[in-house]
């Protein structure tokens, strides 16, 4: 009678021992499961940071990421863009110098649905007179020492998958003496240039 007794005791608290450490293990689970861990969201490059591309050092002065192209294009891409929007529009404003002059550079990134509806726009951006993606500057960012608008700008673009990537570059003041040769350069070579991560 006494072994049974003490049997149903040991039993009675490895019960409680096990349920004890269930419920402390149960609701740690529920709480993480509660609170999953914050996605991060887009970042870089940060205003201030500096990317070498040909020797040449450009500094982020801004930068800018949106959902959809919608009020961010002029002429007939914007008209192109109405009818068939982007998934992610990532600018940026960079600028450098070259011989001595300043250079601004605008930097778009456009996310279209698909790779062709990007090779489309991309088709359309290069033909002369069509408008464009709008550049920050367009749309009234300004940065310490920067023009109100791009001036004189050279022209660079490229398509990879559904991103069409369009720069545009100028000097700062187009009677410092800078050539047109030099700005032209910039803008392909600033095809490598990074802009912010598309939301989504």
């Amino acid at each position: 009678m006494l072994l049974a007794v003490v049997l149903l005791v040991l039993a009675g608290v490895g019960v409680g021992l096990a349920l004890a450490g269930r419920d402390d293990g149960g609701t740690g689970g529920a709480a993480q499961a509660e609170q999953p861990a914050e996605e991060p969201g887009p970042t870089g490059p940060a205003v201030g940071s500096v990317q070498e591309v040909a020797g040449v050092a450009f500094t982020v002065e801004a930068a800018q990421v949106e959902e959809s192209c919608a009020g961010h294009a002029y002429g007939e891409i914007a008209a192109f863009l109405q009818a068939s929007d982007c998934t992610g529009l990532s600018r940026a404003l960079y600028s450098a110098q070259v011989g001595g002059r300043d250079v601004v550079v605008s930097v778009s990134r456009v996310r279209m649905p698909d790779t062709a509806a990007a090779r489309d726009l991309r088709g359309r951006a290069d033909t002369s007179g069509s408008g464009n993606v709008s550049d920050l500057l367009r749309e009234g960012v300004r940065y310490p020492g920067g023009p109100e608008k791009l001036q004189k700008a050279e022209y660079a673009s490229a398509v990879s998958g559904p991103t069409v990537t369009i720069v545009e570059s100028a000097w700062v003041d187009p009677a410092a003496g800078g050539t047109e040769a030099e700005v032209d350069q910039i803008a392909t070579d600033a095809l490598s240039l990074t802009t912010p991560p598309f939301l989504g």
